[in-house]
């Protein structure tokens, strides 16, 4: 079975404005099959929390230290969630269409 290459990809980030408080993922499609990677940028000074509502974002279960990704099968980045320790930190997303 062939993988079909797709003919674009989104590149984004999203930034905590205020730590505590989750912040919704942009509006950006995930092409079918595909996977929205969410990284949390290296230059981070704490945890991002990553959760499917603002609530389990904020309760930090699921993190990533600054420099780790993780990959979601979602059909749109704005059905995750963060939050940081650190006001002002972010993640980077980059998907195909």
């Amino acid at each position: 079975m062939a993988i079909e290459s797709k003919s674009k990809f989104a590149v984004n980030e999203a930034t905590v404005a205020s730590a505590g408080t989750a912040v919704q993922l942009p509006d950006i499609p995930v092409g079918e099959g595909c996977e929205l990677v969410v990284k949390a940028k290296r230059t981070n000074l704490g945890v991002i929390k990553v959760g499917e509502s603002a609530p389990q974002a904020q309760t930090g279960k699921f993190t990533l230290e600054p420099g780790e990704a993780v990959k979601l099968r979602i059909s749109n980045a704005n059905k995750g969630y963060i939050d940081a320790e650190v006001t002002g930190d972010k993640v980077e997303l980059i998907v195909e269409q």
